[in-house]
């Protein structure tokens, strides 16, 4: 088993703000939670206003089947709204290799 990491780049459409797109935030995380795989998420944006999505998924059939999943949800639906799909990019890499510093409290 490899892990995969799943990156969607975008850029809001225009007329959106961050707080909608932070609204979506919490029903994200529940629906990846709940699929068979998932490991870990992040949401950051740059200072180009460029949003970055990662997802850490214990394999590629993890990651494929739960993007097809999202696309069929209300809160895949909703998020999509909300993107400019011409500039949206999602990609799906093998970790080659990987650290962790952290501690548990």
């Amino acid at each position: 088993m490899t892990t995969v990491v799943e990156m969607v780049t975008y850029r809001l459409k225009a007329g959106v703000d961050k707080q909608q797109l932070e609204a979506t935030n919490a029903d994200v995380n529940d629906f990846v939670k709940q699929q068979s795989g998932f490991l870990y998420r992040s949401l950051s944006q740059d200072e180009a206003d460029q949003w970055f999505d990662i997802v850490y998924w214990q394999d590629m059939d993890s990651a494929k089947r739960a993007g097809e999943q999202f696309m069929n949800t209300d809160v895949g639906k909703t998020l999509c709204d909300l993107i400019d799909m011409d500039s949206c990019f999602m990609r799906h890499m093998l970790v080659n290799a990987e650290t962790m510093n952290c501690e548990l409290v």
